[in-house]
């Protein structure tokens, strides 16, 4: 299983680097059988003006998943969606499949995460 926790670390590492004036804080979720996470990037003024999702190899599958990203994009925030690379044509499919709209879809290598397996 990919290490979802040290991705989301790096990840608001690399925000913050580029920008200190930035504050990224992200929660990991689980349920029965799916880990995902939610990273938050705040302005100075602690707004928030970006939610990023990561999934895990099959956490975007879960019934909501598509209904989460959706419903941050219709709140008017800039939402992501992050996965590994192996599951995009799939995902891709299930998105057009379950009526995702107004997020964009980044795979792991494209932000330089590299996807460690959980011991």
């Amino acid at each position: 299983m990919t290490d979802l926790s040290r991705i989301m670390a790096n990840r608001a590492e690399n925000v913050t680097a580029r920008d200190p004036d930035l504050t990224v804080r992200y929660s990991l979720y689980t349920d029965d059988r799916h880990e995902w996470g939610i990273l938050h990037i705040l302005d100075p003024e602690e707004r928030v003006i970006g939610l990023e999702f990561f999934e895990s190899e099959d956490s975007w599958k879960r019934p909501n998943a598509v209904d989460d990203y959706n419903m941050a994009a219709h709140e008017g925030y800039p939402a992501s969606v992050v996965i590994p690379d192996e599951v995009f044509p799939q995902f891709i499919r299930s998105v057009h499949q379950r009526g995702g709209e107004g997020f964009s879809t980044y795979l792991l290598s494209e932000l330089n995460l590299a996807p460690r397996i959980r011991a």
